[in-house]
């Protein structure tokens, strides 16, 4: 098919551009005046012209002049790329075009690996291609959701619309990621440091005690549960080398087991209904479902396609299967809130606010609406579990050092017992 780049007014009389792909220039012109646009200008783009035109325009070092650094994984991190939506989106909706904002961007940016990545999407446009396309040939970068809302974005001539929402989006899931470490930051603190401080205890200070109860007691019998703590003590001491040997197993023991199809099962029922903990996970997939599938439905995006999206950024094998569901039922022309209402998973005044929106025609926005909702309640969860945890700890901290104590203690009472005698 070919490419049309297109001018066109919207009901608020704004000008806004885009490009589609068509066989011909009418249906090009049909395609735009579905997305409730009128066109005013619809030009087909020769691709081989374009990019022969771009080798002789540009200035060398900016296009195809930069050479490829080198690096491992990502050129940039999510929130590097949340900072590029904001700002690319901003430049666009001042009235730049795509290829200069993109241009000046570049010229900004201090990461070189991110510097070539943004030179190659900028050479992509000049070649005569989309956007979305040039985005998705750097899918460690941009996700399926970016480039389908970038993509949905261009076909209806409000990409700068669609990269705000994106932006908002990848903002609202960084904060809510920032307030989770921040909530189990403390817990994490007080475990470490019950496990060195129980660790002191059990090299250090034990081994001294057990020296002085074989020289006072010449033989007689420790206490049980003296017998337990210089064990514990000696096989730390002996072989406190097998520790990372005996973690970094185990580690890759439990990712063997997550990788396989019945322990992702396993681990994701455990998230969804393990006490306390499972509301918490309950909680924050719904809001993860309700936050990606609407700002996905608000950009423009076909249902059908936002429910694979949707599917595969869950993050949990039962919502995953849900999803996959509720893709199936629409496809048939089933709504989704009667799926939903079928799973445990869901609460009813979720699936009620569903219903009002397809009831309504307005499911982006209640999905909005459901997100913001369960956004504040995973906070609240967070902190209840934070409360209970945080005490738990201490407790339990408290507990295995007066263990060791009574331990140590039982037989200097011996020891006393034998002086006073």
């Amino acid at each position: 098919m070919a490419k049309f780049q297109f001018t066109a007014i919207d009901d608020d009389g704004k000008e806004r551009r885009g490009m589609i792909e068509a066989p011909s220039r009418d249906l090009a012109a049909t395609q735009v005046k579905g997305y409730g646009l009128t066109p005013s200008r619809l030009v087909k783009i020769d691709a081989g012209a374009a990019a022969k035109r771009s080798r002789q325009a540009a200035p060398s070092g900016i296009s195809g002049g930069m050479k490829k650094p080198s690096y491992f994984g990502a050129a940039v991190d999510r929130k590097g790329i949340t900072g590029f939506t904001r700002q690319l989106a901003t430049l666009l909706q001042a009235g730049l075009p795509l290829l200069r904002s993109l241009e000046v961007l570049m010229d900004q940016e201090k990461n070189l690996p991110f510097k070539w990545l943004l030179n190659e999407l900028a050479d992509t446009i000049r070649s005569g291609n989309t956007f979305s396309e040039g985005l998705e040939k750097f899918d460690k970068e941009f996700d399926r959701l970016y480039v389908n809302m970038v993509r949905a974005g261009e076909a209806s001539g409000m990409l700068d619309v669609s990269l705000k929402r994106l932006a908002m989006y990848m903002e609202k899931i960084q904060k809510m990621k920032s307030r989770l470490m921040a909530a189990l930051a403390y817990p994490v603190i007080v475990s470490c440091m019950a496990v060195l401080i129980v660790g002191v205890l059990l090299v250090f200070v034990v081994p001294q005690f057990e020296k002085i109860f074989l020289e006072q007691l010449r033989g007689e019998p420790l206490p049980l549960l003296t017998q337990y703590v210089f064990a514990a003590s000696k096989v730390l001491t002996d072989f406190w080398y097998m520790i990372p040997v005996v973690i970094f197993g185990g580690y890759l023991l439990l990712k063997g087991f997550i990788s396989t199809k019945f322990g992702m099962l396993v681990v994701d029922h455990i998230k969804l209904y393990f006490p306390k903990l499972g509301d918490l996970f309950r909680k924050l997939y719904i809001s993860r479902f309700a936050r990606t599938l609407g700002a996905l439905l608000e950009s423009g995006v076909p249902v059908i396609e936002a429910l694979n999206i949707t599917r595969d950024t869950c993050g949990n094998s039962i919502i995953m299967e849900l999803v996959e569901r509720v893709r199936n039922r629409v496809k048939d022309g089933e709504a989704m809130s009667v799926t939903l209402k079928s799973s445990p998973i869901f609460p009813s005044m979720v699936t009620s606010m569903i219903e009002v929106g397809e009831e309504t025609g307005e499911v982006p926005e209640m999905l909005t609406q459901v997100s913001e909702i369960f956004d504040d309640e995973v906070d609240n969860a967070v902190m209840g579990l934070t409360s209970i945890i945080e005490p738990l700890l201490i407790v339990g901290l408290a507990g295995i050092v007066v263990f060791i104590l009574i331990a140590l203690f039982q037989p200097l009472v011996s020891i006393l017992q034998g002086f006073a005698g």
